[in-house]
């Protein structure tokens, strides 16, 4: 399910399903992942950055999106790029905050009602973060199961 990655306003913010209404996706590890795959849980993204170098690209603004790039220290041909691509507030307004220059990745694992741990990450910083309504329209990397 894809957002409406342009603009500030909630026009097309809102993708199908039900990832954005009052009721929370009875299965948060799978959902919004296609089958055969899931959302990593926030013990696997902190892993993932114990265990790999980070390196930014981008221009880490609207205009010229950040991202980072994530490569194994112990086998260099090995990377993966997450971009900055901001997130949707959950309320009503759907708005689009720091495109360009802010990401969060969710994990499979809730933190209490209705919360969820992420990746987070901006310029200069990388951590699990946890508290974040699972409303918020941030962005998903499915791994294979």
């Amino acid at each position: 399910m894809a957002w409406n990655t342009t603009g500030s306003s909630a026009a097309g913010a809102t993708p199908s399903g039900s990832w954005n209404t009052s009721t929370y996706p009875t299965n948060w590890n799978t959902h919004p992942c296609h089958d055969g795959y899931r959302l990593p849980t926030n013990t696997e993204f902190q892993n993932l950055i114990d265990n790999c170098t980070r390196t930014n690209g981008g221009g880490w603004s609207s205009s010229d999106y950040g991202y980072i790039t994530l490569t194994l220290k112990t086998d260099s041909s090995k990377k993966l790029e997450f971009p900055a691509v901001g997130w949707r507030y959950d309320d009503s307004s759907g708005t689009l905050y720091n495109a360009g220059t802010l990401g969060h990745y969710w994990s499979s694992v809730a933190d209490g009602s209705g919360n969820a741990y992420n990746l987070w990450f901006n310029s200069s910083d990388l951590s699990v973060s946890n508290g974040r309504s699972k409303r918020n329209g941030f962005s998903v990397r499915c791994v294979r199961q």
